[in-house]
């Protein structure tokens, strides 16, 4: 087992801890989704923590300066534990102990193998969903489903792990130029050129390139007035996963989204200022104010067994939103109505040729 192993030293610049206010302990204290507090499990304790509603504002950093106004303080000490399974990389507190990857289920896992300045994140989406809570979630999602087998209600979630997933988000201002075909008759083809202004805001992109669950991107969509300031309390019992995509990837992404956008906004815009179809539009965009957001956003990874089959699923640990695919017996319903189908026809082509030979038996004079 020990050549999976790959080994690093986690890194802070600060010797930071959090401390629980009314006895001192630093071990053990977490945060409880259900009340949004810090729980010391020594003294009892629970100390709340800044709420969106307070007012707290979390700025977006100036792409351009980036590099410049890169924070890699965590608030205090972290670990980089690597799976040699699924490659998955996730920081946990330095004294925090962990067996298993959080995303494979795999326990060949280690400390990290090298010493690098991981940027810290500005802001995080604080769990709301308990892990009771997102069973339920679980079971909701699953009794919405049809055609499904009712031995699938005995499943239950396995290696359910809350974890804070690393995302970039991105404002920008676009300003393009764009040639647009109008189409109003088959004889009447027009050619229009133009320039378009358009606004993005909180543009998301999942920054991890390592995608384990397929399903994260179908229930990431957080509501962000709810992200307060980093602050390490909130991480106090969770691990985290690191950005495997950096800054400037990220953007890269980004820009991949924002043309459709453009696209059917200039199509739309056309139509509606001269009338027509617009079938098509050549574009050139440039991008201005680009604003960017490092935060880590709560989500629950789990699977379930089902007939020896093993089925990932993926559940937003702020609004609750829940995917995952579900065994069902459509496909064997869609071939029993095909071969019922075929049947019923194979029996009225039967029957067409019966009655045209007894009608032929008839002109013969038979009976």
């Amino acid at each position: 087992m020990a050549e999976n192993i790959r080994i690093v030293d986690g890194y802070n610049p600060t010797s930071t801890e959090v401390h629980c206010p009314g006895c001192g302990g630093t071990i053990g204290i977490s945060y409880d989704p259900a009340t949004m507090k810090m729980v010391c499990p020594f003294c009892g304790l629970s100390t709340q923590l800044p709420q969106p509603e307070e007012g707290t504002t979390v700025d977006e950093l100036d792409f351009n300066s980036a590099m410049q106004r890169a924070n890699v303080n965590w608030g205090r000490i972290k670990k980089l534990i690597v799976c040699s399974n699924c490659g998955g990389e996730t920081l946990y507190d330095a004294e925090q102990i962990t067996g298993a990857c959080p995303f494979c289920g795999s326990t060949s896992v280690a400390p990290a193998a090298e010493n690098e300045q991981i940027m810290a994140p500005g802001s995080i989406i604080p769990f709301s969903v308990t892990p009771e809570m997102a069973e339920q979630c679980f079971m909701n999602f699953l009794r919405r489903k049809h055609c499904v087998s009712k031995k699938i209600y005995n499943c239950k979630l396995e290696n359910l792990v809350g974890i804070y997933l690393p995302f970039w988000t991105f404002d920008a201002y676009t300003i393009t130029s764009y040639i647009t075909e109008m189409v109003y008759s088959r004889d009447c083809v027009k050619y229009y050129k133009g320039v378009f202004g358009y606004t993005f805001d909180d543009i998301v992109i999942f920054a991890s390139a390592k995608y384990r669950n397929p399903y994260i991107k179908r229930v990431q969509d957080f509501d962000f007035t709810k992200v307060v300031p980093y602050s390490p309390e909130y991480l106090a019992g969770f691990p985290a996963e690191r950005y495997t995509i950096g800054l400037n990837g990220g953007w890269e992404r980004a820009k991949i989204t924002m043309p459709s956008v453009i696209h059917k906004a200039i199509k739309k815009h056309e139509q509606q200022l001269r009338g027509g179809t617009a079938v098509s539009v050549r574009q050139s965009t440039n991008y201005y104010n680009v604003k960017y957001r490092y935060l880590l956003a709560p989500m629950y990874l789990a699977h379930f067994t089902f007939k020896n089959k093993t089925y990932q699923v993926a559940i937003n640990g702020q609004t609750g939103k829940t995917h995952f695919d579900v065994p069902t017996y459509i496909l064997k319903m869609i071939l029993l109505s095909i071969a019922v189908g075929v049947l019923l026809l194979g029996l009225y082509i039967l029957g067409m040729f019966l009655l045209k030979d007894t009608q032929f038996f008839r002109l013969l004079g038979g009976r």
